[in-house]
């Protein structure tokens, strides 16, 4: 096994374990060059693909509460909106209008903003159209207000736990419940425009 694979199993290792591995303390393993570059894009790419480790409440707080962290869920919007002298319910007010949904939504719709502005709902859920017209709202392009990462060039990687046949077979069951499930209520419109997702 090369050096780059040993550093890339215990950074996989610790990652699953929720041990939180800093990237650079593995890369500084190896010596600058072209090892430490794969390393750099092997790390990346398992990132990618990576499980989300079983934090507990207490890790879960300290991770939110990271300044970075917080700067990324928050985004740029609140900044904007406040460049704007918007609350967030003047805001919602205007979007309604804008959309010509029924004013009665407008306390909902503030309400979606707000988790949108904390992270706590994924804008990919967003429709295009509320989107285009926050940006309107905002004088940015709709782009700017929740651009996802780029995403770096490479080949992802899977590598199997020992286990890997039992959460094979406990994700089989769950999908299989979940096909016998009811469906839900059809969502209103407002619901379906700021969870629907993009062609919604």
């Amino acid at each position: 096994m090369s050096t780059n694979d040993q550093v890339l199993n215990e950074f996989i290792d610790a990652w699953n374990a929720g041990r939180r591995p800093r990237v650079r303390e593995y890369l500084a393993r190896l010596p600058d060059g072209r090892d430490r570059d794969e390393l750099a894009e092997q790390i990346t790419s398992w990132l990618e693909v990576a499980p989300t480790p079983s934090y507990d409440e207490e890790t879960r707080l300290a991770i939110r509460a990271d300044p970075i962290v917080a700067g990324a869920l928050a985004g740029p919007v609140p900044a904007l909106r406040a460049r704007a002298g918007l609350s967030i319910s003047e805001l919602a007010s205007r979007l309604i209008d804008r959309l010509s949904l029924d004013r009665k939504d407008t306390d909902r719709a503030a309400g979606y903003l707000k988790q949108l502005e904390t992270g706590a709902l994924d804008p990919s859920r967003v429709s295009r159209r509320v989107l285009e017209a926050l940006g309107a709202l905002l004088d940015v392009p709709a782009r700017a207000l929740f651009e996802p990462a780029p995403r770096p060039a490479g080949g992802a990687l899977f590598r199997a736990a020992a286990d890997a046949g039992d959460w094979v077979r406990d994700d089989l069951e769950l999908l299989s419940q979940a096909a016998m499930a009811p469906a839900p209520p059809p969502m209103d419109e407002l619901e379906r425009l700021f969870t629907g997702g993009p062609n919604a």
